[in-house]
């Protein structure tokens, strides 16, 4: 949690006062009107945000949302590169084209895995009580509990972490069709 702070506190500190009063515009169906008065810096939205559970360390698409809406790519991006690497070391990543390879096999298993992902999440070696918070965090949304799956398994795989592997567990799970598009699409990616 201790990085995910680090990263809010970084932006906070990036925000000038025209983004802080943009932000709390577009907070207010989810902060009342005499919290939000009391804001006065990013920090203290950004705690009122964990506090009703709009943002946290693995909920990071309603902070998406705000910095995308207030255009600040700068900043999303340093949330882009933290949900990759983290804020730790990154000496045990793969090399910079099997990351690439890595992302483009996990945006073709978001767009087709559907309902199986459970089972494919327990193949590749996320725990049940991993599945249930990624659950508890995303109750609605499918697709970004697999893609939380599978940077769960890339950050526990480390520089192992290959697309190739993840081809093979599609099969070993009779996902045949989604390891196909898989392999299709990763064909089809310059070397």
């Amino acid at each position: 949690m201790g990085e995910f702070l680090g990263l809010l506190y970084q932006i906070s500190g990036s925000l000038d006062s025209e983004n802080l009063k943009n932000l709390k515009f577009l907070c207010g169906d989810d902060i009342r009107k005499k919290e939000l008065e009391k804001i006065s810096s990013g920090t203290d939205l950004f705690k009122n945000l964990m506090e009703k559970g709009k943002i946290s360390i693995d909920n990071t698409g309603f902070l998406r949302l705000l910095l995308t809406k207030i255009k600040r790519e700068d900043l999303l991006e340093k949330l882009d590169n933290f949900e990759k690497y983290g804020s730790g070391e990154q000496v045990d990543l793969p090399d910079a084209e099997e990351i690439e390879r890595l992302e483009t096999a996990f945006e073709v298993i978001c767009d087709n895995l559907g309902k199986q992902w459970k089972m494919f999440a327990r193949k590749i070696g996320v725990s049940d009580a991993r599945l249930d918070q990624i659950q508890d965090r995303h109750p609605c949304d499918m697709r970004e509990q697999i893609r939380q799956v599978l940077k769960t398994w890339q950050k526990v795989q480390g520089n192992d972490a290959n697309a190739a592997e993840l081809i093979r567990k599609l099969r070993d799970c009779r996902l045949n069709l989604v390891a196909d598009n898989v392999d299709k699409q990763l064909r089809t990616m310059p070397n």
